[in-house]
């Protein structure tokens, strides 16, 4: 059995390293929750622990997960999702660029996301754990982008788009303090890789960018991190609380798009406050969660394109422009039903703020992440003592935005839009 518990681990984490995927953005850049169960009830599950995903939420979970293996894949496909831009004209010194006027629909809709988690008790009183999960992401691909092909703006921004890809690995202890109370802290080794391809007519503004051969069309980059995440729960059998903290994870920078983002190629993760709980009456359990994402802390997120058109800051400048997303609030509710012994239903709710704010949106066409409600639903069934399988839909609902395009750009407007659907299998074998 150890061998056995060996060899997964260590499939798991290579498969992390050369197979990173992107999960799509649903909470701003981050899925609605963790595992397969606490996802078919809205991602609410910060207060629970029946899963290796509840210990991702929360690393006190750890203690009451048992000796426990979960695994899962999700099909995940955004579409539509894409962009129209209309009454747009630009010049450079008088000399026409042609227009950015179009409407595209991104193309590469499905996706796959995998998690692994396993569990160890070390005794009554502690256990530690290792998962692997896709913790965010973006993509989006323009194949025919930004006019009919004649102009200087079609040549130069052929088949635009980006991809991020984020793996979380995550190593985690925790111990009871007492009957009621568990506390735990995870370590966590954060991975990002990155693309970005047909922006090159965003370096040809003169005074736009601080090196233009760090902005599209590098291939792929690498960046790196470490973090933590400390947790408790707390309560009694039939209702518990959670808490759990993610300070930022500061990461490596984007050496090959440094002119993309903030600060020289800066890309770190946000700040994450999660709380909740959890209240079971016979057959019934009822969970919400709370949830804060703090966008404003990463000023590669947070800055607002107007660092460029009222202070004169390049694109890649230390304090330079960035998404000018805001800080989030999302709040997750779930219900299940335990209908017998072998079958458990699911249903749950999860709604967030949109990060993007009015008049930031001429950039958010490469990563429209503005969806704000989630409808989801679950089951599972038990095959053994020792085995069941879970699955859970998740529809996050169409959401449009329309505002100015940049005058930097050549003004006009824009419309954006998004719309995800998700399916998840997973599987648990207890020890």
């Amino acid at each position: 059995m150890e061998l056995f518990k060996k060899k997964l681990i260590a499939t798991a984490i290579v498969s992390a390293l050369v197979l990173p995927t992107s999960a799509f953005a649903t909470n701003g850049m981050s899925g609605i929750g963790n595992g397969t169960i606490a996802q078919g009830m809205g991602g609410a599950g910060i207060a629970r622990a029946n899963e290796n995903g509840s210990i991702v939420s929360n690393p006190a979970a750890v203690v009451d997960v048992g000796d426990q293996l979960d695994t899962s894949i999700t099909f995940f496909t955004a579409s539509p999702r894409g962009y129209e831009i209309t009454d747009n004209s630009i010049t450079n010194g008088g000399f026409p660029f042609g227009t950015f006027n179009n409407k595209q629909t991104s193309e590469n809709d499905i996706f796959f996301i995998p998690f692994f988690g396993i569990t160890f008790p070390v005794n009554e009183k502690s256990a530690f754990s290792l998962s692997m999960a896709a913790a965010g992401g973006m993509n989006t691909e323009y194949k025919t982008n930004f006019g009919d092909g004649t102009t200087l703006i079609d040549k130069l921004t052929k088949e635009t788009g980006l991809n991020l890809e984020q793996v979380y690995l995550t190593s985690t202890y925790g111990r009871k303090l007492n009957e009621d109370t568990s506390v735990g802290v995870s370590v966590i080794y954060a991975y990002q890789r990155f693309e970005a391809t047909g922006l090159g007519i965003f370096g040809k503004f003169p005074g736009t960018v601080v090196d233009d051969t760090k902005l599209t069309n590098n291939g792929i980059d690498e960046s790196s991190g470490m973090g933590y995440k400390i947790g408790v729960q707390t309560g009694t059998t039939n209702f518990r609380l959670g808490f759990s903290y993610q300070p930022k994870i500061k990461m490596s920078k984007f050496q090959k798009y440094s002119s993309l983002f903030a600060n020289q190629g800066e890309f770190d993760i946000p700040p994450v406050i999660n709380a909740g709980f959890a209240w079971t009456i016979s057959k019934f359990t009822i969970a919400f969660d709370y949830q804060n994402i703090n966008y404003e802390d990463i000023q590669t997120f947070s800055n607002s394109i107007s660092k460029f058109t009222d202070e004169g800051k390049l694109f890649g400048s230390t304090d330079g422009p960035g998404f000018g997303w805001r800080s989030i609030d999302v709040y997750k509710l779930g219900f299940e039903y335990k209908y017998s012994d072998d079958w458990t239903f699911r249903t749950g709710w999860n709604k967030g703020d949109n990060p993007v704010q009015k008049g930031e949106v001429s950039l958010a066409f490469l990563a429209p992440a503005i969806i704000t409600d989630h409808f989801t639903f679950g089951y599972t069934n038990k095959l053994s003592d020792s085995s069941s399988y879970s699955m859970n839909f998740v529809h996050s609902f169409k959401n449009t935005m329309t505002d100015d395009f940049s005058p930097a750009f050549g003004g006009g407007t824009i419309t954006i839009e998004m719309e995800q659907n998700a399916l998840e299998f997973g599987y648990t074998k207890v020890f």
